[in-house]
């Protein structure tokens, strides 16, 4: 009877034994194996890591950036997308020097800064801005002798002359926008005419 039980507790425990050690077995044949990190690796994973993070947010830096540069532009000068508003005033033709025979033939075109002003001289309908422009230019280019007209000195002198003069005569003509965009930059208001320019100048006789 001792010798049943004694062969019964040795088996028991040989099986306890099988069982666990195959347990073990199949637990270590389904797991996967990663291959052993070389030295650095783990070190370079997070660096690498890091710097994509941070190379990613300059970039979202920089975007932000760049959008707020490029915002200003959108308003340009108060001069709209397409440039500024332009007067044309083509075949302009007075006499010089009193001659019947002596004409000086000009075109002369009028850049704005002033929207407003610009959109109001160049209208094709009959405006007191209008008629101001062209009264004041005909009367610039006026009188002028032969000798005077050909010198290319006194025809800059008229330009000049007709873009000082136009400003002085509409120094208040300022938009809101305007008037708000100096007052935050601490800067005077700029001349409603940005330039007049002499595209013809024909002298004939």
């Amino acid at each position: 009877m001792k010798k049943m039980i004694i062969f019964g507790g040795i088996g028991l425990v040989v099986l306890l034994l099988l069982g666990g050690g195959g347990f073990f077995l199949m637990k270590s044949m389904g797991a996967k194996k990663e291959p052993p990190a070389l030295p650095g690796e783990a070190s370079t994973a997070k660096e690498g890591g890091k710097e994509g993070a941070e190379a990613k947010d300059g970039a979202k830096a920089k975007a932000e950036d760049d959008d707020e540069e490029e915002a200003p532009a959108k308003g340009g000068e108060g001069e709209g997308a397409s440039g500024p508003p332009v007067m044309t005033l083509n075949r302009l033709i007075v006499n010089l020097d009193g001659r019947k025979n002596a004409f000086l033939k000009c075109d002369i075109h009028i850049l704005f800064r002033n929207q407003e002003l610009g959109k109001l001289a160049a209208s094709e309908k009959p405006t007191p801005e209008n008629s101001i422009i062209r009264s004041m230019v005909l009367e610039a280019i006026s009188g002028k002798t032969v000798e005077a007209a050909t010198d290319l000195e006194t025809r800059e002198s008229i330009r000049q002359e007709i873009r000082d003069k136009l400003n002085e005569r509409f120094a208040n003509k300022h938009s809101k926008e305007e008037l708000e965009k100096a007052k935050k930059s601490g800067k005077p208001v700029k001349p409603p005419i940005k330039d007049v320019l002499v595209v013809d100048w024909a002298i004939q006789q």
